[in-house]
C-alpha cells in the first residue's frame, strides 16, 4: 500500500499551496486530483487578493496572505505576476449609494486599510470609468496575480520540495478507524495517511461526506471573458457593475460576472457544460462601467463552477471527529488567500494548531443552519441569476 504523512484531495490552488508548505516542512505529501492539476476554477480565476470588509472573519487570513504575496515569487522560485496595486469597488449610479454605505460600515473594525472615495477620485485611479460612478471603496494593499502562472508556480515548487501530485486519480473513499482518519481509497488503490485534507473546490462537500462530515456549500456557475488587448487603462483590481475585472500585462481585460446558475456536481465527474446565454449580458455591464471600450472585441469566454458557503466566508478547520480530517473551502474566492490558507493547513496538519487566528472559520458556526437553507435562499440547482 502507498503511504504518506498527508493526502490532499484537490490540486487547485489551495491544495497546491498546502502541499507546498507541507513539503517544505519535510512532510511526505501527496496531492490527488480527479482531473488535471489546477485545470478548473483556480487557473481561470480573476486572480484577486481582495481585502474586503464583507467577510470580517477572514480579515486575519487575508492580511496574512497579503504579507506572503509580497515575497511569494522569491519563496516559490517562479513568477506569479503579483501586482499590489489595490482594489477598487465602485458604485455605478445613485441607486448603489446604500450599498456603498453598507460596504463602508463593513470595513470598520476589521484592521484592513481602506478609504472611501468620491466618483472623481475613482476616475483618477481608473480614468476609463463611467461618469455615472458616484464613489467607491479603495483598499490599497489588495492586488492581483496571473492565475495560470501562480498555480503553475505552486505546483512546480511543491515538486521541487519533494511533494507528489498525482493527476486523474479521484478519491472514492476516506478510511476512518477508531475515530481517526487512516487514508483514502482510489480506483488505483488505497493510500495510507494520518491526515487527509479536503480542498476539492466544488466537490468539497461530496468528498467530506465520504467521512460522514457535512460541509454546507452550494455550487454555482459563473462566466468569464477576456477582451482584445488595450492600452493601459487601470492597474487596480476592480469590482463594479456586477463585474470583477483586471487588466493583464498584455492589455487584455479579464472580467467575470456572477453567480449565474446554481448547479449540482458529482463526486468524480466533470461539471456539465454551460448552456445559458448570458455572455451578452455581462458584456453589456462592461460597456456601462467603461463606455469608452464598448466596441472592443471579446476574444474568448469560459465558465467555471465554484462552491459557496452559507455566509460566503471560508471554512477552514481540523476536525476532532474524525481526527486528522481537515476541511478547506474558501467560498469561491480562495485564489488570493491561497498562500496563507495553505500555510494554515500545513500547520494544522503538523501541529493541530496554527499561528493564524482562524478559530472563527470552523464548521460550528453553522450548527443552527436550517436543513433547507439552499431553498430559502433560492440557491437550488436550476435557478438562474442573469
Amino acid at each position: 500500500m502507498e503511504t504518506a504523512d498527508v493526502v490532499i484531495v484537490g490540486a487547485g490552488i489551495i491544495g497546491l499551496s498546502a502541499g507546498y508548505w507541507l513539503a517544505k516542512a519535510g512532510a511526505k505529501v501527496v496531492v490527488l486530483d480527479k482531473g488535471r492539476a489546477a485545470q478548473e476554477s483556480s487557473s481561470r480565476a480573476t486572480g484577486f487578493l481582495s481585502l474586503r470588509g464583507e467577510e470580517p472573519l477572514e480579515a486575519p487570513l487575508a492580511l496574512a496572505a497579503e504579507r506572503l504575496w509580497n515575497t511569494l515569487d522569491e519563496e516559490l522560485g517562479y513568477p506569479t505576476e503579483w501586482r499590489q496595486k489595490g482594489r477598487l469597488w465602485v458604485a455605478l449610479g445613485e441607486h448603489e449609494r446604500d450599498a456603498l454605505d453598507e460596504k463602508y460600515r463593513g470595513f470598520l473594525n476589521t484592521g484592513i486599510p481602506f478609504e472611501r472615495i468620491d466618483g472623481e477620485r475613482c476616475r483618477e485611479i481608473a480614468p476609463s470609468l463611467s461618469p455615472a460612478v458616484i464613489g467607491g471603496i479603495h483598499t490599497p494593499r489588495s492586488g492581483h496575480a496571473n492565475p495560470q502562472r501562480t498555480t503553475q508556480a505552486f505546483a512546480w515548487a511543491l515538486r521541487d520540495r519533494g511533494g507528489a501530485i498525482i493527476e486523474e486519480r479521484p478519491v472514492t473513499g476516506i478510511h476512518v478507524a477508531g475515530g481517526k482518519v487512516t487514508g483514502v481509497a482510489t480506483p488505483a488503490g488505497d493510500i495510507s495517511a494520518g491526515v487527509v485534507v479536503v480542498a476539492a473546490g466544488a466537490q468539497t462537500s461530496k468528498v467530506a461526506a465520504l467521512a460522514h462530515v457535512e460541509v454546507p456549500t452550494a455550487t454555482v456557475r459563473l462566466e468569464a471573458c477576456v477582451t482584445a488587448p488595450l492600452p493601459p487603462l487601470f492597474d487596480v483590481a476592480m469590482v463594479g457593475g456586477g463585474l470583477s475585472l483586471r487588466q493583464t500585462r498584455r492589455g487584455n481585460i479579464h472580467f467575470n460576472g456572477g453567480p449565474h446558475e446554481w448547479v449540482d456536481v458529482e463526486l468524480t465527474e466533470e461539471p456539465a457544460k454551460p448552456n445559458t446565454p448570458i455572455l451578452r449580458n455581462i458584456a453589456r455591464r462592461l460597456a456601462e462601467l467603461m463606455p469608452g471600450i464598448r466596441d472592443i472585441p471579446l476574444l474568448r469566454s469560459w465558465a467555471g463552477v465554484l462552491e459557496v458557503t452559507p455566509d460566503q466566508m471560508t471554512i477552514l478547520e481540523r476536525l476532532s471527529d474524525p481526527d486528522g480530517l481537515i476541511v478547506a473551502s474558501c467560498s469561491g474566492h480562495g485564489f488570493g488567500m491561497a498562500p496563507s490558507a495553505g500555510l494554515a493547513i500545513s500547520e494544522l496538519a503538523q501541529h493541530r494548531r496554527t499561528s493564524l487566528p482562524i478559530e472563527a472559520l470552523g464548521l460550528s458556526r453553522f450548527s443552527t443552519l436550517p436543513r433547507d437553507w439552499k431553498a430559502r435562499r433560492r440557491w437550488e440547482p436550476g435557478r438562474y441569476n442573469t
